[in-house]
């Protein structure tokens, strides 16, 4: 960003300020001419506190000293959709009904996604599109030739006659055309939460803004009189999280299925001195016709085994990457059909070429450029950041911690991507935080998350993940990605008007997470939770996304209860799921009552600590909510500890306990929300009448711009003094 553009930037800033103070602008012109909201995922407060009163993050400590610093409670659960979907609604998530990752369905018990549902609508003409498509192709060589041949044989009878077998000609080569190559339905995904966020709020009264990759906008929220670009919820090309794919050439216990978090690996059978092998790119699901089930690209890689080096081709592209090197972004098109395309693009790394070929490939991500379904509003601005600033992930979960925790990739290639992807998202704001037509500008940084997630291990020496060899060269990377963060602070300062306000905040804190709890073997013990046999297959993500076989061995008739997603537990009550069997009003009472008594009692033998330290009744919780969508409790998870993968896909594993060896080490999901607060800051001071909450943000925000706040709204402003 130029120096000169961002004093053009000020000086319209203060022309609409001056405008707004004799009266001439409009009633939206109240307050002040620019506020700035910036999220960081999973920042801790605890942990900001002691590295501010270090030294090590300046510019929070200034905001801290002139205006505003506190604590911020979470949501419960303390979940990335969820508190954020309170922090643009102002909604707790009875309201918003985003309460988890995952929910289950009433009539199979499945966990399925809490964020989105798949749906589909009509394309074009739907069943009749054969027949309306090749009638107009008809249609339009009739009358082409009709005009044409009539006009200069000057016979019309000629024309038309010509015209007619042209006609009726194209007409049946047409309507087979279209047959295979236009679909009758396309899919698409209907996000899941209520309430109105606040930029749309601010859209009606005429206040534009810009929002970037808030979690739980996809598909994009409409901003209308300004952009948006969907966060957490995006898909890659497979319509999940984020598959990756390991190529390799070495045999292990594992190789040949899918990881628990959904990578694919791939074997590869080459030895050192091997020059060329053929394999594929694991493509897009085909959701618009019955054949093939998957699209998937050949790849070819030609070996160097000297250079260390290997050549991909795929389609008519290619690019050379030596060992240890991430490639550019490269493109693939994954043909559908004739006149169906699906534009993706990833990054490959080549981990090793020693003894092995190990050759990693990153999620693919819808293209901005060309993405199969829009990912921003207006559609076309995914492509206008892409003209702007370069490649950029569009993938909502954006940095692959995935890989890392499965030992796929190195601490040192997961920090290079992850370096890289917040550069491209510190682009975005450089280049669309100044827009003076525009008087709120808010981003969510995830980073800072992820980073917490996979080198929590390195703050405790008892972690079972710690490493002292890593510790060496990682124990201050979580530092560092604060120091980042307190970095684009810095830079936002510098770039805001002179009466702008900033407010950041985060969704949630930290914890340590030393042991995985498996709820659902719990109720199994406690007699909650009937099984017919031994429910021994480990779950894993592609399950999930790919319609895996769930509960099985599980007697629904003689089960009381069980737990789906990070912590939720459901009654199997009578009347609501199809094999319930708990009579609504005093027994469901009571069985709560009892559930949550037993489980808060509940003692791990192995260290003496309660793996759950309060056990929430919805009512607790929400001041509203659907008792046929929300959990009806949820076990609330202490320090150390954590509900299993497992649990949360609804598994069943044989032990109550399982030690976290995991990268993936800090947690906070399934944690009480009183031990993981997030952050809140402000360039101003706030009014703090006690503890503030995520929800807060949505009114205070529409009070900095004088826009009353709607019913239903469950924060309460924390007026800011201008």
């Amino acid at each position: 960003m130029s120096f000169h553009r961002s004093r053009r930037g000020l000086l319209v800033y203060f022309t609409l300020f001056l405008l707004g103070s004799l009266g001439l602008g409009s009633a939206a012109a109240e307050g002040p001419s620019k506020v700035v909201v910036l999220g960081f995922d999973g920042a801790d407060a605890e942990m900001v506190a002691d590295w501010m009163d270090a030294g090590h993050l300046p510019n929070l400590d200034r905001l801290r000293k002139e205006g505003t610093f506190s604590d911020l409670l979470p949501t419960n659960p303390p979940q990335t959709p969820v508190s954020w979907s309170a922090f643009a609604t102002g909604r707790d998530p009875g309201g918003t009904r985003i309460f988890d990752f995952l929910k289950r369905d009433l009539d199979t018990y499945t966990p399925t996604f809490a964020m989105t549902i798949p749906s589909e609508e009509q394309f074009l003409f739907g069943a009749s599109n054969p027949l309306y498509l090749a009638g107009a192709v008809a249609a339009a060589a009739f009358l082409l030739l009709a005009l044409i041949l009539g006009g200069v044989t000057r016979k019309p009878w000629l024309g038309l006659a010509v015209g007619l077998i042209a006609g009726a000609g194209a007409f049946f080569p047409v309507r087979g055309f279209v047959a295979e190559n236009v679909p009758e339905t396309r899919p698409i995904a209907l996000n899941q939460r209520e309430g109105t966020p606040f930029w749309q709020v601010l859209a009606d009264e005429g206040i534009h803004s810009t929002v970037i990759r808030v979690p739980q906008t996809f598909p994009p929220d409409d901003n209308p009189g300004g952009k948006l670009l969907s966060g957490l919820g995006v898909p890659d090309v497979r319509g999940t999280f984020g598959t990756y794919t390991l190529y390799t050439s070495e045999v292990f216990a594992d190789t040949g299925e899918d990881t628990e978090m959904g990578g694919k690996v791939i074997l590869l059978d080459v030895e050192p001195g091997d020059e060329k092998i053929e394999t594929f790119i694991n493509g897009p699901f085909n959701k618009l016709f019955d054949e093939p089930p998957e699209i998937h690209l050949p790849l070819g890689i030609q070996m160097d085994w000297q250079k260390k080096t290997v050549r991909l081709s795929y389609g008519n592209q290619e690019v050379e990457i030596a060992e240890g090197e991430w490639s550019d972004f490269v493109r693939f098109v994954f043909p559908i059909r004739k006149l169906v395309k699906i534009h993706g693009m990833a990054r490959f790394h080549l981990l090793e070429m020693d003894d092995h070929l190990k050759l990693y490939l990153s999620a693919i991500n819808l293209d901005p450029i060309e993405p199969i379904v829009p990912v921003s509003y207006p559609p076309e601005f995914s492509k206008d950041i892409q003209e702007a600033i370069g490649d950029y992930k569009t993938l909502g979960w954006a940095h692959d911690t995935w890989a890392l925790n499965e030992n796929v990739t190195s601490e040192a290639v997961f920090a290079e991507d992850m370096y890289a992807t917040v550069e491209s998202f510190e682009k975005i704001m450089e280049e669309f935080l100044v827009n003076p037509n525009e008087r709120l500008y808010c981003q969510i940084f995830a980073f800072t998350d992820r980073v917490g997630h996979c080198f929590y291990r390195f703050l405790d020496p008892t972690h079972p993940a710690y490493d002292p060899a890593l510790a060496d060269e990682w124990a201050d990377f979580l530092l560092e990605s604060y120091k980042r963060m307190d970095k684009i602070v810095g830079r936002t300062l510098e770039l805001m008007p002179d009466d702008g306000v900033l407010l950041i905040c985060s969704d949630h804190g930290f914890a340590n997470w030393k042991r995985s709890f498996n709820m659902n073997t719990w109720l199994v013990r406690n007699g909650y939770l009937a099984l017919e046999g031994d429910q021994s297959k480990a779950l894993t993500l592609d399950d999930l996304f790919v319609d895996g076989l769930f509960w099985e061995g599980v007697d629904w008739e003689r089960s009381k209860a069980y737990a789906v997603g990070l912590g939720a537990i459901y009654i199997n009550l009578l009347g609501r799921e199809k094999y319930g069997i708990v009579t609504p009003g005093r027994e469901y009472d009571e069985l709560c009552r009892e559930i949550a008594e037993k489980m808060e009692a509940f003692v791990d033998p192995e260290t003496g600590e309660h793996p759950v330290s309060k056990v929430y009744h919805r009512d607790e919780m929400y001041e509203t909510y659907d008792p046929d969508l929300i959990p009806d409790l949820r076990a609330a998870n202490g320090q150390n500890y954590r509900v299993s993968w497992q649990t949360s896909l609804g598994g069943i594993p044989k032990e109550y306990f399982e030690v976290n060896e995991d990268k993936w080490s800090g947690d906070h999901c399934s944690m009480d929300p009183e031990i993981v607060k997030g952050i809140l800051f402000c360039n101003k001071p706030l009014t703090l009448n006690g503890q503030p909450e995520i929800p807060d943000l949505f009114p205070t925000i529409l009070e900095l711009f004088g826009v009353a706040v709607p019913a239903g709204t469950t924060g309460k402003s924390l007026k800011p003094q201008l």
